[in-house]
This record gives structure tokens, C-alpha cells and sequence, in this order.
């Protein structure tokens, strides 16, 4: 049986989607029911949607959806982020095309300051954006990541 568990996202300020090959984690990417992460060194991120006020994202908060499925060696999930966007197209479009067939990590980031990392598996990682038209244009920017646990408190790395 798999459980399901969605979450709005009314903290988050930004959300980085940053290419895996750029990010130095201490701990493999298949230690499952991981809660905090320290020492992190996270690249630049390929596409950067910010989620306050007046930035890219709509003033409806982003949600996470995820669905854990057990597996022999732990828990398999599947998150499912969705960022409804009100600026930016052409930009989100271009960073979509940089991010195809990338494998790539989430990165939320919260108004206290405190950072969330979704933690990709390799090879499960994708964004797309959708289009609805209508009265007005709207966009959502989805991103699928598989893993092994949930969201996980990271700290990066103190550069010196």
C-alpha cells in the first residue's frame, strides 16, 4: 500500500533546481530516512523560481506531493512539487531546456532562512512547465524527483 501526503508550501521563498553534478554531499544518495544534512556544497542552481511576494511564482503557494511506496531496501518516494508561475515564461522555459535530461537536486528555501533539500535519485529527476489558457495565462512549473526520504534540513559548506 502506498501513502500519500500533500503539503502546501506557504514558508517557501525560493525554490533552486540545482544540477547534481555541481552539489557535494557528505551522505549517499540512498541512506533513506535521513532528516538533517550538514556541510553541503550546492552549485549554482539552473532555474530559480522565488516564491515571495512579487517574484516569478503566484501568489498560490506551491505544493508538494509525496507518495512513499515500500521497497526491500527502505521506502521509495516519489515528490511531486508544483510552483504556480505569474512572471518569467521565457526564463523558465530556458532553464527547462538547460535541465533536460540532467539529473538535478530541489532546494527550497524558507522565510526563516532555513534550507529543504529534495534529494534526487539518479535518473528521476525532470521539470516541465504547463500551460493553461483561458481568461488569463497562467503557467506551473512541475518537478518530479524520486528518493529515499523525505525532505532533509541542510547546512552548505562555510567557504575558507
Amino acid at each position: 500500500m502506498d501513502n500519500c501526503n500533500e503539503i502546501f508550501l506557504n514558508e517557501v521563498t525560493h525554490v533552486e533546481l540545482v544540477p547534481a553534478g555541481s552539489c557535494t554531499m557528505p551522505i549517499p544518495f540512498n541512506v533513506g530516512e535521513l532528516v538533517t544534512m550538514n556541510d553541503c556544497t550546492i552549485g549554482s542552481a539552473t532555474m530559480t523560481l522565488d516564491v515571495s511576494d512579487g517574484g516569478t511564482a503566484q501568489m498560490t503557494a506551491p505544493t508538494l506531493k509525496t507518495t512513499e511506496k515500500p521497497q526491500a531496501a527502505g521506502y521509495l518516494r516519489s515528490h511531486d512539487l508544483q510552483i504556480p508561475i505569474q512572471y518569467g515564461y521565457d526564463d523558465v522555459r530556458q532553464a527547462k531546456g538547460k535541465l533536460a535530461g540532467v539529473d538535478f537536486h530541489a532546494v527550497l528555501r524558507t522565510l526563516a532562512g532555513s534550507e529543504f533539500l529534495l534529494y534526487a535519485l539518479p535518473n528521476t529527476s525532470s521539470v516541465s512547465v504547463e500551460d493553461q489558457f483561458g481568461g488569463e495565462q497562467k503557467q506551473t512549473v512541475k518537478v518530479s524527483i524520486q528518493s529515499m526520504s523525505n525532505m532533509i534540513k541542510i547546512t552548505r559548506k562555510k567557504s575558507g
